[in-house]
């Protein structure tokens, strides 16, 4: 596995580039800060896109369920693995740490 690190500049071209490859993966949620310690925020959501607008400076995870709004973003790293990427590293300006894993939905046999 790799981590590279992705620039502001270029997060919303980024995110506009990889969020249809990931879209349906099932993702989870993890918040880290020093207050609450380790949250899983959610687990095993469906993705349905991820956007950052520079003109709220929000990062917004969306799911069905849900839309994670991480609201002025310091840092993203993306750790990439053999098959695509497999999580990002969000560093807020309040100190938190989000990170979002992917996997893959499990297959289902043919139905009989």
């Amino acid at each position: 596995m790799q981590t590279r690190e992705i620039e502001k500049d270029n997060w919303q071209s980024f995110f506009d580039q990889v969020s249809g490859t990931l879209q349906g993966k099932l993702i989870q949620i993890e918040v880290n800060s020093l207050e609450l310690g380790a949250q899983i925020e959610a687990d095993k959501l469906s993705l349905n896109g991820l956007t950052y607008d520079s003109k709220d400076d929000a990062f917004v995870i969306s799911t069905d369920e849900i839309e994670h709004v991480i609201r002025s973003p310091q840092q993203i790293f993306v750790v990439d693995g053999r098959e695509g990427i497999n999580s990002l590293k969000v560093s807020s300006a309040d100190g938190t740490e989000q990170i979002i894993n992917f996997a893959e939905p499990l297959a289902l046999p043919p139905a009989d």
